[in-house]
């Protein structure tokens, strides 16, 4: 899909800071055709500046970023979400009661945990309740309440939610040193911060795009995070932040 390419072709330039057409060609597998319309797009909307021979990002290092629509964050960073998704899933032990936030990369963990026994998932997530249709070894609760349709989730008073969770499995718009944990939903950014709240781990789901991105929701602190599961090792700046907060990380 041409939104999605560009989706991606957006966050590598960003995280590249310069890319050279060749380099961008032979990454994305497109013509040269293709390639002049995307970074004619990109430059209307100034993203990117070109230059004899490439582009360069007009990104800062940490992007303000709203959130894309479900449909197009689905189908992008498949294969870091699958293998984020397996990573999380070998945390998961027998016995555990777990929270799975919803997004497009957490409830990819599922198919990884078929086998655990006396699992329980808790979730407000469309996607983890179709999953676990199909997986009746595996206790799910909803989380019920008003569906969002823009989220793909169900939102209703967390106040009056009595679960206790062993692990939870937080997904984000953005991770920034500066301002934490962001999404762009508040709704869901209650969700988050309960099941962080009352979680005995709590593990964060992000692939590599989301790192030094802000988004305006705040729903909490790096220092709240446990674990972190992404499919790059990330910056020193947030390795060293990680390693004082005691946050194991997992790549």
């Amino acid at each position: 899909m041409k939104y999605n390419r560009q989706q991606e072709m957006k966050f590598y330039i960003r995280d590249k800071k310069s890319v050279r057409n060749e380099e961008l060609l032979k990454k994305f597998n497109i013509s040269i055709q293709t390639l002049r319309r995307d970074l004619k797009q990109m430059e209307d909307e100034n993203l990117i500046t070109k230059v004899y021979g490439g582009v360069i990002s007009n990104e800062s290092p940490e992007t303000l970023r709203s959130v894309d629509s479900y449909e197009a964050r689905s189908t992008s960073f498949c294969d870091e979400k699958e293998y984020i998704g397996k990573l999380a899933a070998e945390t998961v032990q027998d016995g555990d009661v777990v929270f799975i936030d919803s997004g497009t990369t957490a409830y990819r963990m599922l198919h990884y945990i078929q086998e655990r026994k006396n699992v329980t998932v808790i979730s407000h997530c469309l996607d983890v309740m179709n999953a676990l249709r199909d997986m009746p070894n595996i206790t799910g609760i909803c989380a019920g309440g008003t569906m969002l349709h823009k989220a793909g989730s169900f939102i209703v008073d967390t106040s009056f939610y009595p679960y206790n969770y062993t692990k939870a499995y937080i997904s984000t718009v953005g991770i920034s040193i500066a301002k934490g944990l962001t999404n762009t939903i508040m709704q869901e950014g209650y969700m988050k911060s309960h099941a962080i709240s009352q979680s005995n781990t709590v593990c964060l789901l992000a692939d590599h795009s989301k790192f030094d991105v802000i988004a305006y929701n705040h729903f909490a602190d790096l220092s709240h995070v446990d674990v972190v599961i992404t499919d790059q090792r990330p910056e020193e700046k947030y390795l060293s932040i990680f390693e004082s907060n005691h946050t194991k990380v997992i790549y």
